[in-house]
């Protein structure tokens, strides 16, 4: 079996559709070989599965010219299969036995469409193949936090996270990791000011699959709508994300039994509109710092954790 994938070239974009390959390499076991199609900025996501034999990064271009390219590099190969995520036409073009081209509807959650649609196994499909190793963590009882997003909108005020980080602190947790990118490494300051050596910084410091490992042992999770929370929920973490200007019917993880859903007090509808005003620079003061510590004491206290 050799089986194409085109993802998308977002992170959050590749976490969500990673459980179609899962699903194919469990059906296939040994005897599929992948072509991977991915963006620069998700391509770490694959690095432990041996099975994808040829990774090709898509990066636009001008006037489309990167489809030009794209078919010029798969049009040696013969595929059985092709999984198209971009909805483009390229397969139609190329040498394959079956193609599915994936058309995402609106206004229907995106990690419900893929499920259905490939007939993927929540408990078993919905995760990130890693190494052994990568999971081997020294600390215990320690929370993750990502109080970034890939657009500022989206970003609960940085001063919350702070008080919900002593919080986390006062119900008992040991340690708090602050997961991000190299670029937001710059905002740990104030989080090691006011807390010291209770916080870690992992903005960048590691491979995104180690971020993936130290998830999977972490007792809580707590994120604004980002790649790294799309990570943290398929990492089986109780998750709590936080939405405002983002749609959660179609992007929050509600197949997902570990995911827990904090909103912003204004609808999706409301908010988007703001986005024009450039002096707002956050539209998440809508979610209390209340109701987060409600959600968290839920989390800590439950007696079957």
């Amino acid at each position: 079996m050799h089986l194409c994938i085109i993802s998308n070239n977002r992170i959050g974009d590749n976490l969500i559709c990673i459980q179609v390959l899962n699903k194919y390499i469990r059906k296939y076991k040994n005897n599929i070989q992948i072509t991977l199609v991915t963006g620069i900025l998700p391509i770490s996501i694959y690095d432990d599965y041996p099975m994808i034999i040829n990774r090709i990064i898509l990066e636009k271009k001008k006037y489309n010219f990167h489809w030009i390219e794209l078919y010029k590099k798969l049009m040696r190969f013969k595929f059985d299969e092709i999984i198209d995520f971009r909805s483009s036409l390229i397969s139609y073009f190329l040498r394959v036995n079956k193609r599915t081209v994936f058309k995402m509807r609106k206004n229907i959650n995106i990690y419900r469409q893929i499920q259905n649609k490939f007939e993927t196994d929540i408990r078993k499909d919905f995760k990130i193949k890693i190494d052994r190793v990568r999971g081997i963590i020294s600390s215990k009882n320690y929370a993750c936090i990502s109080p970034f997003a890939s657009w500022p909108f989206k970003e609960w005020p940085l001063e919350n996270y702070l008080l919900i980080s002593q919080y986390l602190l006062n119900k008992g947790i040991s340690k708090i990791y602050i997961l991000g990118s190299a670029q937001e490494s710059k905002s740990f300051e104030s989080f090691n000011r006011l807390l010291g050596d209770k916080v870690v910084n992992r903005c960048g410091k590691q491979h995104m699959l180690n971020d993936y490992g130290l998830l999977q042992k972490a007792r809580i999770f707590i994120g604004n709508d980002s790649a790294m929370m799309h990570m943290a929920a398929i990492s089986k973490v109780s998750t709590i994300a936080l939405f405002g200007p983002t749609n959660d019917k179609v992007y929050f993880p509600s197949v997902l039994g570990n995911c827990h859903l904090i909103r912003s007090s204004e609808s999706y509808e409301n908010l988007l509109p703001q986005k024009k005003n450039l002096i707002q620079k956050n539209l998440m003061n809508g979610i209390s710092i209340i109701d987060v510590k409600k959600k968290i004491d839920e989390i800590l206290d439950d007696k079957y954790f």
